[in-house]
């Protein structure tokens, strides 16, 4: 049962995540690093919420991922439904027992409405799932530096003196490019289900081209970041492998054609996060 649980809430995904977070986190402290009971608290909230989200999708994309052969957590669609209730629960009662700001509190709801929203309607649209998943991802990544200040102010595309945009971009980026392979990779459960994703609509094919303009968006966005970035070596430690693995994508688009193809591919998408995450901690 716990090992089902682990899969449903993608306990990988999380992990990610929360290398991420408490990657910027680190790098928004102005004096000297001091956990706040407040911060894990919101940091838990923001964790069950997300674990919340994939459980009330996969109640909902039950069918679609049997035709799939997705169903690996083995959990019925009753137990789905009490675990998302127990996660939305959990995520209300942390920041209660928190001394935030109640605008946290509102984020958290619009969040779960939204996060409800997409699992019921929005991911079967073309394209506009996909931007929903990837500005949730984003919104979490941003958090750190709203934690720290009141009001947003954009400077530059230099890589350590303004991390906090650059990675809610990067994040952005990379989240759409993982959920458009997502759709391509469950092409036969979405036919099946009634689902209008963009490979439904338009074929792997034409999807493969779009995701290209995508990638070729991030490698241009990744060579203005690297122009503009102090030149160090800490930042070559970021920008090669990204780089190289931005590169490797577009190569790799034109060579996928099954699903186990596509889920290498993502599987890349998902190391660029992994690169990031552990390189916010060794640039400190």
């Amino acid at each position: 049962m716990v090992k089902n649980y682990f899969k449903a809430i993608r306990i990988k995904n999380l992990g990610l995540l929360s290398l991420l977070f408490w990657g910027l986190m680190l790098h928004n402290y102005s004096e000297s690093f001091s956990i706040k009971t407040d911060q894990i608290l919101l940091f838990l909230s923001i964790i069950t919420t997300t674990a919340a989200g994939y459980l009330i999708n996969n109640y909902f994309d039950l069918k679609s991922d049997v035709i799939n052969n997705k169903n690996i957590s083995g959990l019925s669609k009753k137990k789905y439904c009490l675990l998302y209730l127990a996660h939305v629960f959990l995520s209300f009662i942390f920041l209660f027992a928190s001394d935030i700001s109640p605008a946290w509190i509102q984020l958290v709801m619009v969040c779960h409405f939204i996060i409800y929203l997409y699992s019921l309607k929005l991911q079967h649209w073309p394209l506009i799932g996909n931007l929903v998943v990837s500005l949730l991802c984003s919104i979490v990544v941003f958090i750190p530096y709203w934690i720290f200040n009141d009001h947003w102010r954009f400077k530059s595309l230099d890589l350590l003196e303004n991390i906090n945009d650059v990675f809610v971009i990067f994040c952005f980026l990379f989240t759409l490019k993982r959920e458009i392979i997502k759709d391509m990779e469950d092409l036969d459960g979405d036919l099946k289900t009634g689902s209008y994703t963009l490979p439904v609509l338009f074929g792997n094919k034409a999807s493969k081209i779009i995701l290209t303009i995508i990638i070729t968006i991030s490698l241009i966005f990744t060579g203005r970041c690297f122009y503009e970035s102090t030149f160090k070596i800490i930042n070559l430690v970021f920008f090669i492998p990204i780089i190289s693995l931005i590169l490797f994508s577009i190569f790799k688009i034109y060579q996928s054609s099954n699903k186990v193809d596509y889920k290498k591919l993502s599987s890349i998408i998902k190391i660029k996060f992994l690169v990031g995450g552990f390189w916010l901690y060794i640039s400190l």
